[in-house]
Parts: structure tokens; sequence; C-alpha cells
């Protein structure tokens, strides 16, 4: 890493202050590979108003200008290159295929990740990560530059059964029915990621996504980055998006990080964990 986004250290300030340390392996140093397997996690960065998608002049949603900056990108590549499985949704893919959004891959291809790239070899793991899609329609090819055969798409019952189905199956992909009919089962994603050897998920789908995830039991951390800004705006994506809980997730501070990079005017962000009701614990104590 280099430029900026490798000078200035982050302060510890939660489950113990501490002294500075470097931002080049912060959360490769929360060692997501020993916390057992099936955790699930999310990564967000938010707005002080709440703000984590905007539109473009385009009209396109996606992270805002304003709080986009290349040290919380870091850290987002750290998250994605120990995971097993990437989670997305349909939406993503066909946005990608645009040109629209950003790449949620970058760390398995782009020469400024090497150094990551040579870590994940170091464990012993698959130059890729298997890519699960989230979808209730099957209406996208397998991304570009990623192999069918590391495919996995959840959808509904209809879904799988449909013509977008069959032509991912031909390519080499699995299409796995997670619902009825034209819905995915919140309850059921869990099981299902579990059965086909998902492993440790980083699921990067967005607001809908997270709501899914959360209302049905499979999400364990919550990865939240703070801009110290305030941005407004009428069309706006939130953390979640979706039905009221019924009950609401509980969460827990699992870490917090000061970044004394100016950000904006002179304010540093925030980088926050949290841990998921009693996953974490449990998974703490076995």
């Amino acid at each position: 890493m280099t430029g900026a986004a490798g000078r200035a250290g982050v302060l510890p300030l939660y489950p113990q202050p501490g002294p500075e340390r470097p931002l080049r392996g912060l959360y490769l140093d929360h060692d997501l590979r020993g916390s057992g397997g099936g955790l699930i996690y999310a990564n967000f960065i938010s707005s002080l108003d709440g703000r984590v998608a905007l539109p473009n002049t385009r009209g396109v949603f996606g992270v805002p200008a304003a709080i986009a900056n290349p040290r919380d990108w870091w850290l987002f590549q750290e998250l994605a290159i120990q995971a097993d499985s990437v989670l997305v949704s349909g939406r993503y893919l066909r946005a990608r295929a645009r040109g629209e959004v950003q790449d949620l891959f970058a760390a398995f291809h782009d020469p400024r990740y090497s150094e990551l790239r040579a870590w994940r070899e170091a464990q012993g793991l698959s130059a890729w990560p298997r890519v699960v899609v989230l979808s209730r329609a099957v209406d996208f090819a397998p991304p570009a530059g990623i192999e069918a055969s590391r495919l996995l798409v959840l959808t509904g019952a209809s879904g799988a059964v449909s013509a977008g189905a069959q032509r991912l199956r031909v390519a080499g992909a699995a299409v796995i029915a997670a619902g009825p009919e034209n819905d995915i089962d919140a309850r059921r994603v869990r099981g299902v990621l579990s059965e086909a050897g998902c492993g440790l998920v980083y699921a990067v789908g967005g607001p809908q996504v997270l709501h899914l995830l959360a209302s049905g039991g499979a999400l364990d951390r919550l990865y939240l980055s703070l801009a110290p800004q305030l941005l407004g705006g009428e069309r706006l994506s939130t953390l979640v998006e979706g039905d009221a809980f019924e009950p609401a997730p509980v969460l827990r501070l699992h870490s917090l990080y000061y970044d004394q990079t100016t950000h904006g005017a002179g304010a540093g962000q925030l980088f926050a964990c949290y841990a998921v009701g009693e996953a974490e614990d449990v998974r703490e104590r076995g």
C-alpha cells in the first residue's frame, strides 16, 4: 500500500485503548479465519447522517464520493482477501456488467493488492473465492473474469427452474432454491451456505442483502467505517432496507479505531466492528 493510504496510523479505542498502529494489517489481525467455521460478515462506510449510497449524475446508486477514501477501501480489501466466499446481489452483477459500479473483487486481481494476494496464498487459500449471488431473478451472466464454476446462485423456487438458471448450470455454475416461488427465505440462507461449503462469507451485497441476512439470523459481524460528514439528499440508501425487524437484532461493539488521517475538514474517521447477537460469544467460548 502506497501514498496517503499507507503512511498514517490508527489509534485503538476499544476494547483496550492502545498506542498508534499501522493501518496496514488492521483487519488481517482480526484473524477471521480463526474465528470458527461459517462466519458471515458485512462491511459498509456511512456518513454521520446515515448515507451509505447516493445516486450519481446518471441516477446510479453508489458510495458517495464525499466519503469514499483509499484508507477505508484498503480495509475493504483486507476483509475480502480472508474470505472463502464473497456474497453479492444479482443487481450488483447486472450493474457491474454495464460498468456502473466499483469492482468488489479488486483484491483478487488488482496489482495494488498483490501483497494481500501473497498473504492469501500463504494461508493455503484458492486464488479466487467462491462468488455467492442472492437474486430472485436469474437473468445475469457469470461475472467477467470469474470462472462460472466458482458461481453459486441462491434464488427462489421459480428462479431455480428458469431459463437463466439453466444457462448458468450449463456454463458450470450452481443454482439452488433457497425459498418459495420468487422469494428467498432469510431463515434458510445460513443453512444453505453451510451445506454448500461456503466457509467464511464476506457479504457485500448492499442494504437489501444486509436486511435479509440480519432478519434470517445469518449475520455475525458488521464492519462500519463512519466518515465525519453530513451529506443530506432525499434519495439515499441506509445500512438496511426492508421491513422493521421483529425482534430487532442486538449488536455489541467488538472493536473501535480512530483514523488519524484528516478526512474532509480536518477530522478523522472511525473504524468500528460489531458482533451480532450471541453468535460471537459462542465462537469465543468454543
